[in-house]
C-alpha cells in the first residue's frame, strides 16, 4: 500500500483540509489517520530508504557521542583522530539534514513535516479512535534508531508536541492513554525529551498506574477515577515501559519517579503475583524497580 501513487499524499490532504473545522471528529477523519498510522509501522524495516541506512551512518549521524567526546574514538592502536563533520552529522538541535526539499509520495510518511498535522489532531480532536489513531503514528515514527525516527523524535519536541502527549494521559480512555504512553516512552529516546518528560510528565504517568494516589503523587486536578485501576494490562505496561525508559541512564528522573510516589505503586502491582495482574504487568514493574535499585546513591532515599 505503501508504493501506492498519491496514496499518502491524499490521505494528507484530507486531514489537512479538516484541520480547524468540525470534520476533524468525523469518521473519514478517523479511517485516514489509522491507516496513517498502519502504514508507518515498521518503515525503517519494510522500506528500501530504512534498508540501506547501516549502523555506521547512524553512529556518525550526531555530532557527539553519548559521552560528549565529539567523535574521537580509541581503538587498538590508541585515539583516533575527530571525524570531520559531514553533511549527514547534526547537533541534535539545528536543522535537519536532508530535510531541505519538500517530501514526495511515501517520504511524506517519515518526514519531520508530517509531526504538525498529527499534533494538531491530537489538540483538537475529540474522537478517541482519532486520537488512538494519531498518538500511534507518533509511537511508530518515534521508534527505534533510524535516522528519520532521530529526527521525528525532535520535531516533536520543536513542535511543542510534549505537553499535548502528556496532558491525554489525563484522558478517561483506556486505548488513548495506551498509546500516548508508548509515544512518550519512544520520545523519551531523545536525551533532550527524557529530561522534559522526567519533568513535566512523571506525575501524569505515576497517577494512571494503580493503586492509591497519594497527596505527593497527585497531579493537580486529576482524581482517583482517572487512576489506572480499571485500565487494562496493556496500558498498565505501557505505562511501565515509558516509566522505565525515563529512568534509564537519568538519576533525577528517577528521583522524580520516587517524588510522585511511584515506589509503592510499583511494588504493590510487582507483588500482585497475578491476583491483579498478567505476569507481564508484574515483570514491566519489577523492572522499573530494578532499574531504580541500581542508582546506589539513591538507595537511602527508597527506604
Amino acid at each position: 500500500m505503501r508504493e501506492c501513487e498519491g496514496l499518502t499524499d491524499t490521505l494528507l490532504f484530507v486531514i489537512q483540509t479538516s484541520l480547524g473545522s468540525s470534520e476533524i471528529d468525523s469518521k473519514t477523519i478517523e479511517n485516514c489517520v489509522c491507516i496513517l498510522r498502519n502504514l508507518s509501522y515498521r518503515l525503517a524495516a519494510e522500506t528500501s530508504q530504512g534498508q540501506q541506512m547501516g549502523t555506521e551512518e547512524l553512529d556518525g549521524l550526531l555530532c557527539s557521542d553519548a559521552n560528549g567526546k565529539d567523535g574521537e574514538t580509541s581503538g587498538c592502536w590508541g585515539k583516533k583522530k575527530k571525524k570531520k563533520k559531514s553533511q549527514d552529522q547534526w547537533d541534535g538541535v539545528g536543522p535537519m539534514p536532508e530535510t531541505a526539499d519538500p517530501p514526495k509520495g511515501i517520504q511524506m510518511l517519515w518526514h519531520p513535516s508530517i509531526v504538525k498535522p498529527y499534533l494538531t489532531l491530537l489538540s483538537e480532536c475529540s474522537n478517541p479512535d482519532t486520537l488512538e489513531g494519531a498518538a500511534g503514528a507518533l509511537q511508530n515514527l518515534a521508534a527505534g534508531s533510524w535516522k528519520w525516527s532521530v529526527y521525528i523524535r525532535a520535531a516533536v519536541r520543536k513542535e511543542k508536541g510534549l505537553p499535548i502527549l502528556v496532558e491525554l494521559l489525563r484522558i478517561d480512555n483506556d486505548r488513548v492513554v495506551c498509546a500516548v504512553a508508548t509515544a512518550l516512552r519512544n520520545m523519551a529516546l531523545d536525551v533532550r525529551n527524557k529530561e522534559l518528560i522526567g519533568k513535566y510528565a512523571m506525575r501524569d504517568l505515576v497517577h494512571r498506574l494503580p493503586g492509591v494516589n497519594n497527596a505527593s503523587g497527585n497531579s493537580g486536578g486529576t482524581t482517583n477515577s482517572t487512576a489506572g485501576k480499571t485500565m487494562c494490562d496493556d496500558t498498565v505496561t505501557a505505562i511501565c515501559c515509558a516509566l522505565h525508559e525515563v529512568i534509564t541512564k537519568n538519576m533525577e528522573n528517577t528521583k522524580a519517579l520516587r517524588d510522585a510516589g511511584g515506589i509503592e505503586k510499583l511494588i504493590g502491582i510487582a507483588r500482585s503475583k497475578g491476583d491483579k495482574h498478567s505476569p507481564k504487568v508484574v515483570k514491566a514493574a519489577s523492572q522499573v524497580l530494578s532499574s531504580m535499585w541500581q542508582y546506589r546513591d539513591l538507595r537511602s532515599l527508597y527506604k
